[in-house]
C-alpha cells in the first residue's frame, strides 16, 4: 500500500476555512426565514445579519485549535437540491460558487451571512457564468446587505413588490 501523501497547504486566498462557512442547520433556518432575498436565473441569494453566537464564535463545540470566524467576513453556505442535476452537477455547481467566494471577495458584501440556493440549471454554469450573474446583482446585494444590518424587514414581508433594478435579469415585470 502506497503511503498517504501529505496534503498540500493551500494559501489563504485559495481556503475555505470553516470561520468562513456556514455550516449549522439552525443557521440555514433562520437564514431563509429571515434573510433578504436577491434572486437570478440560476441562484437565490439569501443574505441575514449574522447572530451574535456565530459573530463571536461561541456556542461551538470546535477543537481548542479549530479557527475562529473571522470578524467582518461574509460567511458562505450553499444548498444544491438534486433539482440541480446529479452529485457530480451538485458538486461541482457549488464548487464554482465556493472559488467565487475565495477569488472574489469583492462580489460579496462584509459582516453578513449568505446562503446560496442553487436552481435548476446551475450545474452547466462555467466559472464565468457564475460570476456574470453575481456581477450583474451587485448593487442590489450590497443594497440587501445594509437591509440585514440594520435590522430591516425582508422585502417579501415589506408586502411591496421589487422595483425594476431589484428584479433578477429574468424577471418579467410582472411578477
Amino acid at each position: 500500500m502506497a503511503p498517504a501523501r501529505p496534503r498540500s497547504s493551500a494559501s489563504s486566498s485559495s481556503s475555505f476555512p470553516r470561520g468562513r462557512r456556514i455550516r449549522k442547520r439552525a443557521d440555514f433556518v433562520r437564514i431563509q426565514n429571515g434573510g433578504q432575498r436577491v434572486t437570478t436565473r440560476h441562484l437565490l441569494i439569501l443574505v441575514a445579519a449574522p447572530n451574535e453566537a456565530a459573530a463571536r464564535g461561541a456556542g461551538s463545540r470546535r477543537a481548542p485549535l479549530a479557527p475562529e470566524p473571522v470578524p467582518g467576513a461574509p460567511r458562505l453556505g450553499l444548498v444544491a437540491s438534486r433539482k440541480v442535476g446529479g452529485a457530480v452537477a451538485r458538486n461541482r455547481a457549488k464548487r464554482l460558487l465556493r472559488e467565487a467566494f475565495r477569488r472574489f471577495p469583492e462580489l460579496f458584501p462584509e459582516r453578513v451571512d449568505i446562503v446560496v440556493i442553487l436552481r435548476t440549471g446551475a450545474g452547466a454554469l462555467g466559472l464565468d457564468d457564475v460570476l456574470a450573474e453575481l456581477r450583474s446583482v451587485i448593487p442590489v446585494l450590497r443594497r440587501r446587505a445594509r437591509d440585514a444590518l440594520a435590522g430591516g424587514p425582508p422585502a417579501a414581508a415589506r408586502g411591496a413588490p421589487p422595483a425594476a433594478d431589484e428584479r433578477g435579469a429574468e424577471d418579467p415585470p410582472g411578477r
